[in-house]
Order: C-alpha cells, then structure tokens, then sequence
C-alpha cells in the first residue's frame, strides 16, 4: 500500500480526523479567503494547476459556492441559500452547475433531479413519509447529458428545475452558473477535473459541500476526493477552503433532496392528464 493510500485508510477509519482533514469552520473559512486573496504564492501555484484559468464567473468575487448538477430548489438548496444570507454580505452565494454530465439513476443527487421528492412530515412511528412524482422517463435518460433529457411533458428538464429556483429564490436569480465546459476541459473524468475544481477553493472561494462515507459513496470520497486535496496541500502548501453545508449527522439523508410544498403546486399544473404520484415512506 503506498503512502497516499495508507494516509487516506487512516483518516477514513476515524471521523474526527476526516471532518478535521477535509472541514473548516465556516468562520475561519471566512478569515483564511480574506487573507489569500493577495497571496502571490497561491497566484503562482494556480497559474500552473489551472492552465485553463478561473471561471469568469468567479473571477474578482468572494463567492460561497455550491456545485450541483443543476440548480434547483430542494431543502439542501434552501439551507445553503439561508446559510449565505446569514454570513457577510460581502460574500456572494453562487450555485456553479455540471449541466452536461450524463445521467444515471444509480446517483442518488441525480435520481432525485428524475424524480421529485416532497417530505410530509412523519407518520405515528416517527417515520419520514414521502410523495414522489417521476417527471423523467428513466430508461430513456440513463447515460445521456442532463442537459439533453425532457421531462414527460416535454419540458427541459434543467429549464424545469431553473424554474423551481427561480420561483423560490428570485432575487438570485443570476447566481448560479454552468461550468461544464471548464470541466470538461480537463477531462470526461472526476478524477480529471476533481483536483482543478477543488483549487478554486485555494483563493477564489469557499466551497459548502457534504463528502459522504456512506458506502454508495465511499469510493468517490476514497478514490477522488481525498487523494485531489491531499494533492494539493503537498502542492501548494494551502488546504481548499470547504464547509460543511449539513450536520454531519444528518448528512445524505433524503430529507435534503426533497422539495416544499409550493412547488409541488407547479409540478402538477404541469402533469400529463392522467399522470399521479406516487406515495411511499
């Protein structure tokens, strides 16, 4: 096992020591981006980490950011929304998207965009009850760019969900950005574009993020994650700012992909006659 690798199983054998490695506390995040924002050794490092430069978008900004594959406004979008409201008003919240990545149901963040979730409380056993609407034909999607895929009454289904955000968050309306083609410009890949992306976070940002352990998860924490931020400590001699956007004991929970009430107003104005959903716990 090589040094990386033995490193990486130790600080996934310990959750204290994985937050710690991978977390900062959100005030101390603040405090570090002031300070690297006029760092020339971080300027140099991303200069040659970064051939393809910084997204427009966040150039000359403080930005909060969250990355999604399409913006949309699920409780997770809700919380990190509230959480940038509440911090520094210097700062900007700014949802970057990965809208040309392909779909798979097998994701669990994709399967939700698919099929909407709406939480109604807990039924008498404590238990979470769900009511879900599948507004994608799934068979027909898998494997195709997200931004190719329609819904079942012929919407896009990123303009769909763009529509969701809006109506939830209008004064953020132009907060939120597609970057696939930076992505894809350093590969089809996470582990090709995982390490660029996370430099963002050296000087030009703070990320919210949740990176699970849980074991559908695992292996892209394992395997990508872990390995592009210990990359870049040894490289620049700086830690990407990331906060973690949900308890940590709560995180990955489906509580955070399911919508509010109000939009599942507009889902059903939009429904096919006939179309229902369908209710599980």
């Amino acid at each position: 096992m090589t040094e990386v690798a033995s490193d990486i199983e130790t600080i996934l054998s310990d959750r204290d020591a994985f937050n710690s490695f991978v977390y900062i506390p959100w005030k101390d995040a603040l405090e570090e981006l002031e300070r690297r924002q006029q760092s020339k050794e971080i300027e140099e490092y991303l200069k040659a980490v970064l051939p393809h430069g910084i997204p427009p978008v966040m150039r000359g900004k403080k930005n909060l950011v969250l990355f999604r594959h399409i913006a949309t406004s699920n409780y997770e979008i809700h919380r990190f929304m509230a959480v940038a409201d509440a911090l520094d008003a210097h700062f900007r919240p700014l949802i970057l998207e990965y809208t040309n990545d392909k779909f798979n149901d097998r994701n669990e963040g994709k399967y939700f965009l698919g099929k909407l979730s709406f939480h109604k409380g807990l039924n008498k056993n404590g238990e979470a009850i769900w009511e879900n609407t599948r507004i994608v034909d799934f068979n027909a999607s898998n494997n195709k760019p997200i931004s190719s895929i329609e819904t079942t009454w012929g919407q896009s289904l990123v303009e769909l969900h763009h529509e969701l955000f809006h109506k939830s968050f209008p004064k953020h309306i132009e907060n939120t950005a597609d970057i696939s083609d930076w992505l894809r410009a350093f590969g089809v890949s996470a582990k090709d574009y995982y390490k660029p992306f996370l430099a963002l976070f050296l000087r030009d940002g703070i990320l919210f993020e949740n990176f699970l352990l849980e074991k559908n998860e695992l292996g892209f924490t394992q395997q990508v994650i872990l390995p592009a931020i210990k990359d870049l400590i040894r490289e620049s001699g700086f830690k990407p700012l990331i906060v973690a956007l949900e308890p940590t004991e709560i995180e990955g929970d489906q509580f955070w992909y399911s919508h509010p009430p109000h939009d599942k107003q507009l889902i059903n104005q939009k429904l096919p006659p006939g179309a229902g959903t369908i209710k599980i716990k």
